[in-house]
């Protein structure tokens, strides 16, 4: 079936485009350009009536809404959880476990495993796991009594049983930490940088032995602290620093402020930045409600509270409440309306750390998950058959 879409203001990996259309053919774009003849009849229009056209958003990081999380949860809960995140706008969605038990992070793999099967054009991609292999010393709402120190026989059992597991996350300071990024690059995982009280060179080190992105920046990991009245720079520094580091931000306005994205903005630029919702079971629940970090009497308490997830002591954040077209206005607040930025880094650079070539911009031969966005950056309408 083709599909044409006109009168929208186009937002490709460049430029703006106006006055243009874009055409797709079951689910993949196949024009875009000025209107004429040699379009074939399209069997389906959609007039944008000069609104957005964006990419779908591309989110590498979510554990849950509507008051579940993805641990423990079952298959019809599995599916809840999709359909809110593709409402606002999030049309890949990797299932990011936490530290747990491995017989609940099984049960839940097994759980994907199933879903996935029965739904093999759902917005749910694969499997990032963050955790069990993180610091103590830096562990926020996770669990700490089940953080270990990263295991590469584990690993690589994990991988064998579930191929779907697309992305670890470790501390790569602990015992075995740098093993663990080699391993993990081998089996073809993409290695992350999480909970992790490392200082600067030891982030180096990381990056010689496999780990690419940088888990929700700022949380979570060390910054520069003085030791003996000298200075040390600490994961953070390096984050911001190194080129090749991909850097995953909850740009919800309260884990970082305005000043923060716009400075991390200014140091890694749209082509290295990911927005991530990092989004817990309060995402979508209404202010005031108290739930837990995971599925269950399992995990710490928290509040829902300023937009937010908070320990109940108010002490630390247990995790955002936010989805992906929440990021997109706050990093618009931050950054200004650079919609070319924006769609980069809620969609293509992500998709791009994931190592996903037919997705996340707006171009021929890309798979057609658009948005249509109106001028508040509201989704007005989401176009992709990437339905549960």
């Amino acid at each position: 079936m083709k599909t044409l879409i006109k009168n929208a203001r186009i937002v490709t990996s460049k430029e703006v485009l106006n006055g243009c259309i874009c055409c797709f053919t079951d689910g993949v774009i196949d024009y875009i350009g000025k209107e004429d003849d040699k379009v074939v009849a399209p069997d389906v229009v959609i007039d944008a009536q000069q609104k957005y056209l964006v990419p779908g958003f591309v989110d590498i990081h979510c554990h849950g809404a509507l008051g579940l999380s993805f641990m423990g949860a079952n298959e019809a809960e599995f599916g809840r959880m999709a359909d809110y995140h593709l409402s606002h706008g999030t049309t890949t969605l990797f299932v990011t476990t936490s530290t747990a038990s491995m017989e609940m992070t099984e049960k839940t793999l097994d759980t994907f495993s199933s879903y996935k099967e029965k739904h093999p054009k759902s917005n749910l991609e694969a499997v990032h796991m963050e955790g069990p292999w993180l610091s103590p010393l830096q562990c926020g709402a996770q669990a700490r009594t089940l953080m270990h120190t990263p295991d590469v026989e584990e690993l690589r059992a994990l991988k064998g049983k579930y191929p779907f597991l697309v992305r670890v996350d470790a501390a790569p300071e602990l015992p075995q930490g740098m093993e663990f990024g080699r391993v993990g690059t081998k089996l073809g995982l993409k290695v992350g940088v999480a909970h992790s009280d490392a200082v600067f060179t030891e982030i180096e080190e990381a990056i010689g032995n496999g780990y690419t992105i940088m888990t929700h920046l700022y949380s979570g990991m060390k910054g520069v602290e003085r030791v003996n009245a000298y200075r040390i720079a600490g994961a953070v520094e390096a984050g911001l620093y190194f080129d090749n580091l991909y850097a995953e931000i909850i740009a919800d306005g309260k884990h970082l402020p305005l000043e923060l994205l716009r400075f991390i903005y200014k140091c890694k630029g749209a082509d290295k930045i990911c927005m991530v919702t990092d989004a817990t079971r309060g995402c979508g629940l209404p202010e005031g409600t108290i739930t837990t970090t995971v599925s269950g009497t399992d995990g710490s308490s928290v509040i829902i509270e300023d937009g937010v997830a908070k320990l109940m002591n108010r002490q630390a954040f247990a995790g955002s409440v936010a989805t992906t077209d929440r990021l997109y206005r706050t990093m618009a607040q931050a950054i200004g309306m650079d919609m070319v930025a924006l769609s980069k880094m809620s969609s293509l650079t992500p998709a791009r750390a994931m190592g996903l070539e037919d997705r996340g911009e707006i171009a021929v031969g890309k798979r057609a998950d658009l948005l249509l966005l109106n001028e508040q950056l509201e989704i007005e309408q989401v176009i992709t058959d990437r339905q549960v």
